[in-house]
């Protein structure tokens, strides 16, 4: 008799009960939520990085631009690209966001500027190379 009762409680303690599934479930959920939120983070900080790099690139393709041609005026992005002074790429045509590049020129410095990961010009996201 001793043997039968002992074989039902095994047999009860084998399965989970509904109220562990869920609690796992939900402990899986939340795990899984915190790491896409950390994989978002980091990819948006790369692709600041990475405008910020590109517009160091075109800052510098300017000065070269100025240094060997006659013109002192502000050179656009397609006027870079024609004269060799920067090669022609994704990264050079748009900023990290698909929109156009701001060369900003005073005196004998160049600011170039992206609107940011918000788009819209002159707000507090935007990426300034030399920042301001």
């Amino acid at each position: 008799m001793q043997s039968s009762h002992r074989k039902k409680g095994i047999r009860a303690r084998r399965g989970f009960s509904l109220i562990e599934i869920v609690v796992a479930v939900a402990i899986i959920a939340m795990i899984s939520a915190a790491i896409t939120v950390a994989v978002i983070n980091i990819a948006i900080h790369e692709k600041v990085e990475l405008t910020k790099t590109n517009a160091e690139t075109i800052r510098a393709a300017v000065k070269i631009w100025w240094a060997t041609s006659n013109d002192a005026a502000c050179p656009t992005i397609p006027m870079l690209i024609a004269d060799g002074a920067l090669d022609r790429g994704k990264s050079t045509q748009t900023d990290g966001w698909g929109q156009p590049w701001q060369i900003k020129c005073d005196a004998s410095d160049a600011t170039v500027v992206s609107r940011g990961p918000d788009k819209l010009p002159d707000t507090e996201d935007d990426i300034r190379v030399p920042p301001s």
